[in-house]
């Protein structure tokens, strides 16, 4: 579904991402771990189509590398940011109708906000409560939730379990298996690497900016460079 060849990404003098290469097949949940800095967000922003970079990322084999970011939506990639950044002036419901802003099919999409309520039964709760009033345990729903209304193919997810308590992190990695499950594709950045070898089909190890190993997550939950570097172990 998604090739990233030799992909490098420069923050002014800083080479943030130096010739990156992995791959991801339809129906997979592959999750890229590493410490802070070592370039996982800024992966996902430049397929993302934020930030330029040099190199190739190929997308259902078409190059997506340098397209406008509401295309690559368009197309079917969807990311929910570091942070929620969900529309705090706005409603619980408001916010998911804005993920479905490109769309034009309005019985699908009453299905797709009916299957976000099921998935997130809190969010129908508070479907009239405002986006900022939330815990941080519901505007990640809600973030999810809202990047599910874009309806993708590919949902990319950055950190979802960053300042969350270990119950509502269970509660949101059960939601993306579940979504899984029904055939979303899914990229994973994530701090919590024990969650996300155990959660993940394949695992890549970013350091300073390069791909130092990968394999099949389950295994890597095994592997002494990952105990040592990110298990605490």
């Amino acid at each position: 579904m998604l090739k990233v060849e030799a992909l490098d990404v420069y923050y002014g003098g800083i080479h943030a991402l130096k010739g990156i290469s992995f791959e991801i097949m339809k129906g997979q949940i592959v999750t890229l771990i590493g410490s802070n800095g070592a370039g996982k967000t800024t992966a996902l922003k430049a397929i993302s189509g934020l930030i330029s970079g040099k190199g190739s990322i190929k997308y259902e084999d078409k190059e997506i590398l340098g397209s406008l970011s509401e295309k690559i939506v368009a197309k079917g990639i969807c990311q929910v940011p570091e942070g929620r950044r969900i529309f705090t002036a706005l409603n619980v419901h408001e916010n998911l109708m804005m993920g479905a802003y490109l769309r034009k099919d309005k019985a699908s999409i009453q299905e797709d906000l009916g299957y976000v309520y099921e998935l997130f039964p809190r969010l129908k709760e508070r479907a009239d409560q405002m986006g900022g009033t939330l815990s941080g345990g519901e505007q990640q729903m809600l973030a999810i939730g809202r990047a599910i209304m874009a309806k993708p193919k590919l949902l990319m997810l950055d950190e979802p379990s960053m300042g969350l308590a270990p119950i509502v992190v269970e509660e949101i990695f059960e939601a993306v298996k579940d979504l899984n499950k029904k055939g979303l594709t899914v990229l994973l950045v994530e701090q919590n690497a024990n969650i996300a070898l155990q959660t993940a089909d394949i695992c890549y190890v970013i350091e300073s900016g390069t791909i130092a190993f990968s394999g099949k997550a389950r295994e890597l939950l095994n592997d002494d460079r990952v105990r040592k570097a990110y298990l605490g172990e």
